[in-house]
Parts: structure tokens; C-alpha cells; sequence
């Protein structure tokens, strides 16, 4: 009896630690962008769901200071309708400090902020536009996307230069 409590121990063990080597693959992409919208787009798994940071564009909030609205490609492989908010967690970034979303931008510029809070159904892709207050107006915008819930390290990441 208690060779085969410790075999089945033992497989629990290799079990456990096998799921956790296959979650621990890094799938990180970097990409340079620009300011506009760039030609090279990255698209990248991460988890259920396909991510492409698309482009962004300067535009200014309804106070007149300056705002970087980015575009995301968003498509959901899982099995469950879901929105952009609920499975990814997106940052932007100026020397390494966070920048706040904003939700208003000038009037004369379209901006669609609702998508990011729409579900989508499976095989279903929608962009998403999220606008970020920058920090300063030289400094390259770093932008992340990571899976909301995620046992890996996995992220999508593109630079736009602000000049």
C-alpha cells in the first residue's frame, strides 16, 4: 500500500511540475513602431486570445494636453463570448513610468472607447482604441499587453516614438 501511495505521489509531482514547464513558455514579442500607423503589424497568441498593437495617433484630451490613442487588434480563441477588459491587461509606459488612461478625448476626433468593454463571441475580432494621458511629448510611448489571468511571463510590446 504504500508503494503505490508513493508512485501515485510521485506522478502527481511530475504532473504538476510538467503543466507548470509547458505554462512557463515566453512568448514575448518587442516591435519598433511609430507615431502613425505602422506597415509592420504583430499579432501574438497570448493564452485564448490574438493581440496586434495596430497603431496610435496624437490627439489632445477636452483640457487640451496631449493624448496617445492606441489601436489594438483583439480576437478571442476561448470558448466563452469575452471582451478586450476582462482577458488582457494593457499599460503604456514613458521612461518606465505608468501612464493613466483617459476616456475623452477632443470632440472633433473620433475616438470608440466602448470597444474595449464589448464581448466578443469566438473566432470573433474587433479593434480596440484606448487613449493614455502622455507624461511628457517626446518621450517614446512603450505599450504591454499581458493576459489578465496568466501563469507565464508571456506579453506583446510596441514602441511609438512621439516626435
Amino acid at each position: 500500500m504504500k508503494k503505490i501511495l508513493a508512485l501515485l505521489t510521485a506522478i502527481a509531482l511530475l504532473l504538476t511540475f510538467g503543466i507548470f514547464a509547458l505554462g512557463s513558455g515566453e512568448d514575448t514579442s518587442e516591435d519598433q513602431g511609430s507615431s502613425s500607423a505602422s506597415s509592420e503589424e504583430k499579432k501574438t497568441n497570448l493564452g485564448d486570445y490574438k493581440i496586434e498593437i495596430k497603431s496610435s495617433r496624437l490627439t489632445e484630451d477636452y483640457e487640451g494636453k496631449k493624448v496617445i490613442v492606441v489601436t489594438y487588434g483583439f480576437t478571442n480563441h476561448s470558448e466563452n463570448a469575452t471582451s478586450f477588459m476582462v482577458a488582457v491587461d494593457d499599460e503604456a509606459y514613458q521612461n518606465g513610468v505608468g501612464l493613466n488612461q483617459t476616456l475623452f478625448v477632443k470632440d472633433d476626433d473620433p475616438y470608440d472607447s466602448g470597444n474595449q468593454t464589448k464581448d466578443i463571441k469566438t473566432g470573433a475580432s474587433i479593434d480596440v482604441e484606448i487613449a493614455y494621458d502622455l507624461n511628457d511629448e517626446t518621450t517614446p510611448v512603450e505599450v504591454e499587453v499581458t493576459e489578465f489571468i496568466s501563469f507565464n511571463d508571456s506579453k506583446v510590446t510596441k514602441t511609438f516614438e512621439i516626435a
